[in-house]
């Protein structure tokens, strides 16, 4: 007998090559049958066994999303939110903070918030030792709060959940030169053998600069966004340098943010077939009001701008477990894995939601969360982020 079991929903792992209406069986926490369905009667019941049988008819059944860039340090950071309450309610297993904490601060982060989430949480340690805690000063506008030597040091006591180095490397947080903050992070990524993930809004100087500091899985985050720094050139088309980067394996992530993704920006990169490696959040404490609101709601604008669902999942799922380094453990269904699933509906309507750039467009398609899978257990979501809401259609 089975603990739990979901029946006659669509499920969809691009990454294992699942799509079609599968049967998904859990027992001690791990997914113990993964059976598509046969051409037996639409009315018949499914041959699983459990203790708990979950009808999800109408649902796209996903591997549990991955958000490859959150922060989650509440009550130290600025940033800082409940992982169980903005990830984990909103459709999201594994939740990955981006630099919250630095080398001084990474352990109160493992103990109060990493160890007491039932999300499954991992870290980009930041560089600058203190981390991301307030917004009076840029963490490295000082490169004496930056240290290799505690980077390291912390990173290998914590290699169970460290899994690359923060650097952000906008005006705000290292001045107008953001070389000697990028050249500290490469070389405690390189010391530990980890990725860098790189903040590029707001840099003073074209993305072309920073790109030979990047080899294959280093992360660009805020691919999208429409400040300086982008990955556009002056003429408005995507830097060459840009293109080379992803084919030697630099990973491009979208990290929406407050004001870091923008509609026409990734129109015009999916036009130029430069889709994103994996879509993120960015979600803190300014913007789950919006404009972000969740990670499905900013799947929900990539399929508005021209992503396919498969694409998409496939960005919140396998990529980023891949870009961590942690696709054996999450990021696809597979018998044998521990159970984290996700369970999505896409509802059809009229909802205008904001970008990061200060302009809004309606999407007709919501990616709406339904259904948590987490280490075995069912747990209840909720289907609409606080601000989210439809809009009233014309009579006639």
């Amino acid at each position: 007998m089975n603990d739990l079991a979901l029946v006659g929903g669509r499920a969809l792992d691009p990454a294992g090559g699942i799509d079609g209406r599968f049967d998904l069986a859990i027992k001690d926490g791990r997914l113990e049958v993964v059976v598509a369905r046969d051409a037996r009667s639409e009315a018949a019941e499914s041959r699983i066994e459990a203790i708990e049988t979950v009808d999800a008819s109408g649902w796209i059944v996903v591997p549990g999303l991955v958000d490859l860039h959150t922060h989650l340090y509440e009550g130290v950071s600025h940033y800082g939110i409940d992982a169980d309450a903005h990830c984990l309610a909103r459709g999201v297993t594994t939740a990955v903070d981006a630099g919250s904490s630095g080398a001084q601060t990474f352990p109160g982060f493992r103990r109060y918030v990493v160890e007491r989430a039932t999300t499954r949480i991992y870290a980009f340690l930041n560089v600058a030792v203190q981390g991301m805690i307030s917004r009076l000063v840029g963490e490295l506008e000082d490169i004496r709060w930056g240290s290799v030597p505690q980077a390291v040091a912390r990173a290998r006591e914590h290699r169970d959940l460290i899994v690359g180095i923060k650097v952000r490397l906008g005006y705000q947080m290292v001045g107008d030169d953001p070389e000697p903050a990028m050249l500290l992070a490469r070389q405690a990524a390189d010391e530990l053998g980890l990725p860098v993930m790189c903040h590029i809004i707001d840099m003073r100087h074209p993305i072309t600069w920073l790109l030979p500091h990047l080899g294959a899985g280093d992360i660009v985050t805020h691919c999208f966004h429409a400040n300086e720094g982008g990955i556009f050139g002056p003429d408005g088309r995507l830097f060459p340098e840009v293109r080379r980067a992803r084919q030697r394996g630099v990973i491009f992530d979208v990290g929406h943010g407050q004001g870091s993704f923008s509609y026409s920006v990734a129109r015009a990169a999916l036009a130029e077939d430069f889709p994103p490696d994996s879509v993120s959040s960015d979600l803190h404490s300014h913007n789950v009001e919006g404009p972000v609101f969740d990670e499905t709601t900013t799947l929900s604008k990539l399929l508005h701008c021209g992503m396919t669902l498969s694409e998409v999942v496939e960005a919140a799922t396998s990529a980023p477990a891949a870009a961590i380094d942690r696709l054996s453990e999450v990021g696809t269904i597979a018998v044998g894995r521990e159970a984290d699933l996700t369970a999505l509906e896409l509802c059809p309507g009229r909802w205008s939601l904001p970008d990061g750039a200060e302009e809004e467009e309606v999407v007709e398609t919501l990616v709406v969360p339904r259904l948590v899978v987490r280490g075995g257990r069912a747990i209840p979501v909720e289907p609409l982020a606080r601000g989210v809401t439809e809009l009233e259609v014309a009579p006639g």
